[in-house]
C-alpha cells in the first residue's frame, strides 16, 4: 500500500494535484459516511452547513500537517492539496478561531471525581472495586463522597454534584443510604453537551488510529473487531451483556494504572502525551439474504 507522507508536493489520493484515490479506500469513506450523514440529518445539519464546515477543516488540517520543510504554508498550496478555492482558503484563514466549549478542554469535574473513586485505595474495596460511600464523612474521617469531592476541590458543593450523577444514573442510592458507582453506566444519559462531547472525542480518537494504520503508520494502533451475523436476539443479548462486563472490567483496570503513571509523570518534562482505550459494540436487524437458487446454494453453510 503507498504511504502518505505530509513533506510531499502532491498528496496521496485527492486535491487537485490530478492523483486518483484508491477505489478501495473510497469505498471505505463512503462506509464510514453513512452513518455519520443519518446523525447529520437526525440533527437537522443539512449538507450545505457540513459543506461549510468541511471547507474550514480541510483548510485547519491541510495547514498544520501538511506544510513542507522550512517554507511558509500558502493559500496556493492549501489550494493545490484540499481543491478548496483559493478565495475561500484566504477567506477561512484570516477568520478569527471558532469558540471552543469548555468542556472539550478538559475532563468535566464530575469524570474526576468518578476517576478518583475507581482509582484510590481509599475508595475501593478489598477486591479493588469501588466502595459503597456515606454522603457525609463520617465522625471517624473514612472515606465519603463529601471527602471524595472536596479532595479534588472545595470550590464544587458535593451535594450539587451528587444531585447530577444520580441525575444522570452514574450513582445509584441504596435503601440504606449509601450511595454506589454504577460502573456500567458509562454513557451520561439526557445531556446532550456532554453526549456530543464524547461522541466527537471518541470518535476522532478512533479514526485517526485508523487512519494511521490504513497509511502503514508504525508502529500501528491495536484496532481489533470481530463481527457475527445471523444471530436471534437471545443471543444478541448475551454478547451485550458478556462485553459491558469484560469490557468495564478492562477499563477500570487501565483507568487505575493510568492514574498511578500520571501521579509518578507529573513532574516529566515529556509528560506531553495523551492516551486513549476505548471499546465499543454495535447490532442491527439486518434484510434478509437474498433466497439462493438450488443449483447455486451446493447444500453449504457460510461462515458467520
Amino acid at each position: 500500500m503507498p504511504t502518505r507522507n505530509p513533506e510531499s508536493d502532491s498528496p496521496k489520493g485527492g486535491g487537485s494535484s490530478g492523483a486518483t484515490p484508491p477505489p478501495a479506500v473510497l469505498t471505505a469513506v463512503r462506509r464510514v459516511l453513512v452513518p455519520l450523514v443519518r446523525t447529520l440529518i437526525g440533527f437537522g445539519i443539512s449538507w450545505p452547513m457540513l459543506a461549510n464546515l468541511l471547507k474550514s477543516v480541510y483548510v485547519e488540517v491541510a495547514e498544520r500537517g501538511f506544510a513542507l520543510p522550512g517554507k511558509p504554508m500558502t493559500d496556493s498550496r492549501i489550494t493545490l492539496l484540499t481543491g478548496v478555492h483559493r478565495k475561500d482558503v484566504s477567506q477561512i484563514r484570516n477568520a478569527p478561531p471558532p469558540a471552543e466549549a469548555a468542556a472539550a478542554a478538559a475532563p468535566s469535574f464530575g469524570s474526576q471525581v468518578l476517576s478518583r473513586w475507581l482509582t484510590e485505595a481509599a475508595f475501593r474495596d478489598a477486591d479493588g472495586r469501588p466502595r459503597p460511600l456515606p454522603r457525609n464523612a463520617p465522625s471517624d474521617g473514612g472515606a465519603s463522597f463529601e471527602t471524595l469531592v472536596t479532595g479534588i476541590s472545595k470550590d464544587i458543593r458535593p451535594r450539587a454534584l451528587l444531585d447530577e450523577l444520580l441525575h444522570a444514573g452514574l450513582v445509584v442510592e441504596r435503601p440504606d443510604g449509601l450511595l454506589e458507582l454504577d460502573t456500567a453506566a458509562h454513557v451520561p444519559r439526557g445531556d446532550l453537551d456532554k453526549l456530543a462531547y464524547y461522541y466527537g472525542r471518541n470518535l476522532a480518537d478512533h479514526l485517526a488510529a485508523s487512519g494511521h494504520n490504513l497509511a502503514g503508520g508504525m508502529p500501528p494502533f491495536l484496532e481489533r473487531a470481530l463481527a457475527y451475523d445471523r444471530l436471534c436476539p437471545d443471543s444478541i443479548a448475551a454478547l451485550r451483556r458478556e462485553a459491558d462486563r469484560l469490557g468495564m472490567a478492562m477499563l477500570v483496570e487501565l483507568n487505575r494504572m493510568a492514574a498511578d503513571l500520571a501521579d509518578g509523570d507529573a513532574d516529566r518534562e515529556d509528560a506531553n502525551h495523551r492516551f486513549t482505550a476505548g471499546l465499543y459494540l454495535y447490532d442491527e436487524a439486518e434484510p434478509p439474504a437474498p433466497a439462493l437458487k438450488a443449483a447455486d446454494s451446493g447444500g453449504e453453510t457460510a461462515p458467520p
